[in-house]
């Protein structure tokens, strides 16, 4: 007699990869349980493809940022190619966790995880690499002459959070998978699926708020409008050192936030009104 994958791990949590869970969704708690017992497939399902995408598209900011700035081309590669060496790892890893947590239940929660966690772990690392870059070796690798590092880590952290939920939005749709066995596609085939993605995203946070709205659900959408400014202001105030930043930015994050979500509501209403939030 056989046994099937699903009969040998008794739950979630017992599993060494949450890839071999095929279940439609795995609760928060045994998603940690099984990060916490078998860290390995983090290595395992390091994510190439949101390496390679993360990379380029970090790096891509750094360069626009301190072109902006006047900076002469071997300080600007410098910080491009620290940007992206240090993003190639980090990204990687990031992406294997979010999508550790494209199952996870409950989903309001899953994404309040993804988008306070991430956000802090690849935004340390990127601060201490350029910092250490500009402070210890500038005499081998030239060093920007104003505040550009500092107006490209802003501009950085600004996407963090809305780069967090989008790759778990677009993973809970099967695209950027890797090890998840037929669930996973060729980049070329994801890459394809991310422009319509893109559109349905922007849509995705007001949307799951206003549902949370009509069920009841008052707390999980306050929860996550309070958590979108307040990660984005937390990071940039902690890591310029500045109580203005802090606030500021929070404040004009939930401004942002909370007129599109003003918009949504108003198309849903009166323009699309057979879709459901």
């Amino acid at each position: 007699m056989t046994t099937s994958v699903n009969e040998i791990h008794l739950s979630a949590a017992d599993a060494e990869n949450l890839e071999n869970i095929h279940d439609e969704s795995i609760s928060i708690r045994d998603v940690f349980s099984s990060l916490v017992q078998h860290p390995l497939q983090i290595i395992t399902r390091w994510n190439w493809k949101s390496a390679l995408l993360g990379a380029l598209l970090r790096a891509s900011f750094y360069f626009g940022v301190y072109k902006a700035s006047r900076q002469n081309w071997l300080v600007t590669m410098s910080a491009v190619l620290v940007e992206f060496s240090f993003r190639f790892v980090t990204s990687g890893i990031s992406g294997a966790l979010v999508q550790s947590f494209r199952r996870a239940t409950p989903a309001w929660l899953a994404t309040l995880i993804i988008t306070i966690s991430l956000p802090i772990f690849s935004h340390s690392v990127e601060y201490i690499s350029h910092y250490a870059q500009e402070r210890y070796f500038s005499s081998v690798s030239p060093t920007s002459t104003d505040n550009a590092r500092q107006i490209a880590f802003a501009v950085s952290v600004l996407f963090s959070v809305m780069s967090a939920m989008f790759n778990l939005f677009i993973m809970k749709h099967g695209v950027l998978l890797v090890g998840a066995g037929s669930e996973t596609k060729s980049l070329w085939s994801d890459l394809k699926r991310i422009p319509l993605l893109v559109v349905i995203f922007i849509a995705y946070l007001p949307r799951t708020m206003l549902r949370f709205f009509s069920e009841g659900k008052i707390p999980a959408a306050l929860g996550i409008f309070a958590a979108f400014g307040l990660t984005v202001g937390t990071i940039l105030g902690v890591f310029r050192g500045k109580w203005s930043w802090a606030w500021t930015t929070a404040l004009g994050a939930w401004a942002v936030l909370f007129v599109w979500t003003l918009i949504v509501a108003v198309v849903l209403r009166f323009f699309l009104p057979r879709v459901k939030y």
